[in-house]
């Protein structure tokens, strides 16, 4: 499954935009890059916040998520509340890839941008210029070790499930409104039988394997391809 049907509605810039090196996105001369890289935690987005926050009204920033393994979902809220309240004119841009909590971070301002008035207030993801992907599933809990994981129906303590079904609601949310971009209501069959074989539409399998707890890969072209 690639990533074309819904990238032809994310946010772009104008003619005037020069790309700054390195960086998988067209930007604005002026737009200040803020790099999320490797992982979403507290330490990570922190300086972010700390930095929209203070900005001032229409001031430029690109959010760079560059080869981001995901990481702590509520790390990923707070930014997200960051972004939603600034004045400034923000851009998400991704590279290499996103995953999890990265992944939705891009995906909620590529679903909903926030078009703001003036450039004060805008928040919005846009299209790489190069390949890239994206990773992305329901929220899931890590043992210490990290080699064990733990989904919704698995959890036993009811304050950490109710927590975490709160989670799964938006992520849910999101990854419908995902599935609609990409034509979902408009499959005539979900499956059918040419007789020697019964064949299934990639978005119901991507579909199933969603809600079955399992990663759904999204490969996004790129620009310049």
């Amino acid at each position: 499954m690639d990533g074309d049907s819904i990238s032809a509605s994310f946010g772009s810039v104008d003619g005037a935009a020069i790309q700054t090196e390195h960086v998988n996105a067209v930007v604005e001369a002026g737009r200040k890059v803020l790099h999320l890289d490797g992982v979403v935690s507290d330490a990570t987005v922190g300086p972010i916040i700390q930095i929209l926050d203070e900005a001032g009204p229409a001031e430029r920033f690109l959010v760079y998520i560059r080869a981001n393994g995901g990481g702590e979902i509520q790390a990923m809220f707070e930014l997200v509340d960051c972004l939603t309240r600034s004045q400034a004119d923000i851009q998400i841009a991704i590279n290499r890839y996103a995953m999890s909590a990265a992944a939705t971070l891009w995906l909620m301002f590529a679903l909903d941008p926030i078009p703001g008035r003036e450039g004060v207030g805008r928040v919005e993801s846009v299209e790489p210029l190069k390949p890239t992907v994206l990773l992305y599933h329901r929220p899931r809990m890590l043992s210490s070790c990290g080699q064990y994981r733990c989904f919704l129906e698995n959890v036993v303590d009811e304050e950490m499930k109710r927590s975490l079904q709160e989670m799964v609601e938006i992520f849910d949310e999101i990854f419908e409104q995902l599935l609609e971009r990409q034509g979902f209501s408009e499959i005539h069959a979900a499956a059918f039988n040419a007789g020697h074989a019964i064949y299934k539409h990639d978005l119901q399998f991507a579909k199933e394997a969603y809600y079955s707890n399992f990663d759904y890969v999204i490969p996004m072209k790129g620009m310049e391809s």
